[in-house]
């Protein structure tokens, strides 16, 4: 198993890496939409899937891969109704016609203390 990190995406505290590849799967580690450099939630809701979507892609191309490797995507939504739509049209965006596996549950608590992310995703790549 390797560790995948990189500065391109916001670093987790403790020991928790921004992802691991293991066999040609990449499994990326509780994700936001965080900048990288001071870790602020952008105040808007597409501005901070925007992010988390640089987040990934970052992370995925530190460990040689792509959101067309992208497999499965959890996803974790503060309010899922009010925030949906608008993660739906980045996801649409970004990944075109790439369609990978995904779950969506809501969650009124998560991630650290006072940041009040929307969006959390754990993500499945492979690079076969």
């Amino acid at each position: 198993m390797r560790t995948v990190r990189t500065d391109h995406a916001p670093a987790h505290t403790g020991p928790v890496p921004q992802a691991v590849e293991a066999g040609g799967w990449i499994h990326v580690s509780a994700l936001f939409g965080a900048a990288p450099t001071d870790h602020a939630i952008p105040a808007q809701a597409r501005a901070e899937a925007e992010q988390l979507f640089d987040n990934l892609e970052a992370i995925l191309a530190a460990a040689d891969a792509r959101l067309t490797d992208v497999v499965h995507v959890g996803i974790v939504m503060r309010d899922l109704q009010r925030d949906r739509p608008v993660f739906n049209a980045v996801w649409a965006e970004r990944f075109g016609d790439h369609r990978p596996a995904r779950s969506a549950i809501e969650a009124p608590d998560f991630g650290r203390a006072g940041e009040n992310a929307r969006f959390m995703v754990e993500v499945a790549a492979y690079r076969g």
